[in-house]
């Protein structure tokens, strides 16, 4: 029996060594890895933050941060720590960099490249300036006033206000106005202006004009009965490189006019500075250049060719820049653009077709003026009045349709006309108050634009 309970004692005590082997062995394999649940989704505070997003302070990981680089960063790109590599606060403590998306930064050719300011207002529809070497700005206003702002201000008293028989009516006014190529020494300009003809009718007339210190007296009528009346008078006066003044006319809702050669209206007109016919006009004792015009009011020169180009009302739309040529035929009242088809009737009369031309949009185009200094050197920008806006024209250098871009759509109201100083200052005329337009306050307006 002794025997029995010794075997039976032994057997009990192998059996309590293998449990107590297993359960020791269960607890060391559960205590090789204590933290395993957290580092897979079982610690709500790191899973609530962000990829990429700064740790609290209060917080540490062993695990290695992701480097974050800005777009087109390289990873060995600048000195010291890698881009988005964890940094030592102030404590000592070891906490990710924060990340800061860097606001994109607009193109400098976004910027506009002029800085503009107004140079006079409450002005009375003001249509042509001029510039004098002695730094002085000339400009005439319709309703018959000459006035010049000097040293940077508008001087009170025209220099010249135009009495009978001159007329403002509708368009018509004191329109055009050049210097003399000689002004320094001879003070001499020329103007443009409506008035009542011997026989009672409503004509326009080109002048020679004296300038002085202070006031300015009219010297000599170069040329008259040029077609006039309440609208189409036409009336921009320039001086070509070739020392001959070239003058735009309207056809006074008269469209006959335009293709009648013996007529002065509808047309581009060229004379001498002392009112002669130059010899190598077109037609032998016209003063006719060229022909087939509705209402033409801008004349400007590309500086490189010498070619000459003019801006031209359309009916009710298709407006259009035209490239002028001695003796040609711009087609009016024939066709209006290129809307109108009738190439057979083109190639005919061998009309000329415009360079360009608005459609079925009105621009009511007026002056216009290449700019040969500053960012928009090269371009040919034209004044818009009903378009309420500025043209800027960049030709085609194969001679093709130019690209035409709406500047100051709406900003200003009606433009009437736009020029470049000697210095390379733009300037912008408004004419809010000319009848057709909403007048704004301090209208109407001489703004320069400077190159920035």
């Amino acid at each position: 029996m002794s025997g029995t309970s010794a075997l039976f004692r032994t057997v009990l005590l192998r059996g309590a060594l293998v449990l107590l082997m297993g359960l020791l062995s269960a607890c060391t394999s559960a205590e090789q890895n204590p933290r395993q649940g957290q580092l897979t989704g079982e610690n709500p505070r790191l899973d609530a933050q962000p990829a990429g997003t700064a740790l609290p302070s209060s917080m540490t990981t062993m695990t290695e941060t992701p480097v974050t680089r800005t777009p087109g960063a390289s990873a060995g790109a600048g000195k010291g720590a890698p881009v988005g590599a964890a940094s030592p606060n102030a404590s000592g403590s070891t906490q990710a960099p924060e990340v800061t998306a860097a606001a994109p930064k607009p193109p400098a050719s976004s910027a506009f490249p002029y800085t503009t300011h107004t140079l006079a207002d409450g002005l009375n529809v003001p249509w042509e300036m001029a510039f004098a070497p002695d730094g002085r700005i000339f400009f005439a206003e319709r309703p018959g006033s000459l006035r010049v702002i000097e040293n940077g201000r508008l001087r009170e008293a025209p220099l010249l206000e135009l009495e009978a028989p001159f007329i403002s009516k509708g368009e018509g006014g004191l329109l055009g106005l050049a210097l003399d190529r000689e002004f320094e020494s001879n003070g001499l300009a020329y103007v443009y202006h409506s008035y009542r003809n011997a026989e009672g009718s409503m004509a326009n007339r080109v002048l020679r004009i004296k300038i002085g210190s202070s006031n300015a007296e009219i010297r000599q009528v170069l040329l008259d009965n040029i077609p006039g009346d309440t609208n189409h008078n036409g009336g921009r006066v320039k001086l070509g490189p070739d020392g001959y003044l070239y003058i735009t006319t309207g056809e006074r809702y008269e469209p006959k006019l335009a293709q009648d050669k013996t007529s002065l209206g509808g047309k581009i007109l060229r004379i001498t500075t002392s009112g002669g016919i130059p010899d190598d006009n077109p037609w032998p004792g016209s003063p006719v250049y060229s022909m087939g015009h509705r209402n033409p009011q801008g004349l400007a020169w590309q500086p490189e060719s010498g070619v000459l180009y003019s801006s031209e009302h359309g009916q009710s739309s298709h407006d259009e820049i035209n490239r002028i040529q001695a003796g040609s035929n711009y087609g009016w009242p024939l066709i209006e653009g290129d809307a109108n088809g009738a190439a057979k009737l083109k190639l005919k009369l061998k009309l000329k077709a415009p360079l360009a031309h608005s459609g079925e949009e009105t621009w009511a185009p007026s002056g216009m003026s290449f700019i040969t200094q500053g960012p928009w050197s090269g371009e040919l920008l034209v004044a818009g009045l009903a378009g309420q806006q500025l043209l800027r024209v960049s030709l085609s250098p194969s001679g093709g349709k130019p690209k035409i871009t709406a500047v100051f759509k709406e900003k200003y109201g009606r433009i009437r006309n736009v020029a470049e100083g000697p210095d390379g200052t733009l300037y912008l005329m408004t004419n809010n108050r000319d009848g057709r337009g909403n007048p704004r306050a301090q209208d109407d307006k001489l703004i320069a634009l400077r190159p920035n």
